[in-house]
């Protein structure tokens, strides 16, 4: 059951923009995604300094696929639950699943992605996410070769645009972090692999060689 009525819900959003203060609402079904959307297109514009914020938005109904990008709302989704979740998801949503954890279809409707781990829940490792965006298989290869509705399948570089720009987007931070530019923090790492240019598969292979922040090195292999 929802946490609040929609009524509540609607109160709640209403009162936060009124006083310039975004929303970060987790949803998972689609009936708990359309509530969120609707209070949030109900309530007042306000000023914000963030956009608002939906966390999971592991299943939407088509119709509100287009709804994230109209209403400014960043879609904050963890790629390897797809991976973690799919039979119990194909059990209890069945044919709905076309939308289910529909990265292509937001992405192609103009949202913005911003990736993250759920840890401890899931692993911490953005590079496990990214192979989970880009092949929609588990480590083992299941469900086989194209994935688990492989045309919500992404692109390394979209995956890895979700848990650069897409995160700094979230946190209204564009202008310091989410890409390499003069002017903005040196936030990066340096990979064993190409992951641009290897076998998808090659990804969960993939090991950090070195990490930088702000421009410091805060962590290196001892080779």
């Amino acid at each position: 059951p929802p946490t609040h009525t929609a009524a509540e819900l609607n109160n709640l959003v209403h009162r936060a923009h009124a006083a310039g203060l975004s929303v970060v609402i987790h949803a998972i079904g689609d009936a708990a995604n359309r509530a969120v959307l609707d209070a949030i297109e109900q309530a007042p514009e306000g000023a914000r300094s963030l956009p608002d914020r939906i966390e999971h938005v592991q299943l939407l109904h088509p119709d509100d696929v287009p709804r994230l990008a109209q209403l400014g709302v960043v879609a904050s989704m963890q790629p390897i639950h797809a991976t973690s979740d799919m039979d119990m998801a194909d059990r209890y949503w069945g044919t709905r699943c076309q939308y289910a954890y529909a990265w292509r279809s937001l992405l192609d409707s103009g949202a913005a992605l911003a990736f993250g781990s759920d840890c401890p829940v899931e692993t911490l490792d953005p590079l496990a996410g990214i192979h989970a965006a880009v092949t929609r298989r588990r480590a083992g290869g299941q469900p086989g070769p194209e994935g688990w509705i492989p045309g919500q399948r992404l692109t390394v570089a979209e995956a890895v645009d979700a848990y650069t720009m897409g995160t700094a987007c979230a946190s209204g931070e564009t202008h310091l972090k989410g890409s390499l530019a003069p002017g903005k923090l040196a936030d990066l790492v340096v990979l064993s692999r190409d992951i641009f240019r290897i076998d998808p598969d090659e990804i969960l292979d993939t090991r950090a060689e070195m990490t930088v922040f702000d421009g410091q090195i805060v962590y290196r292999t001892s080779a």
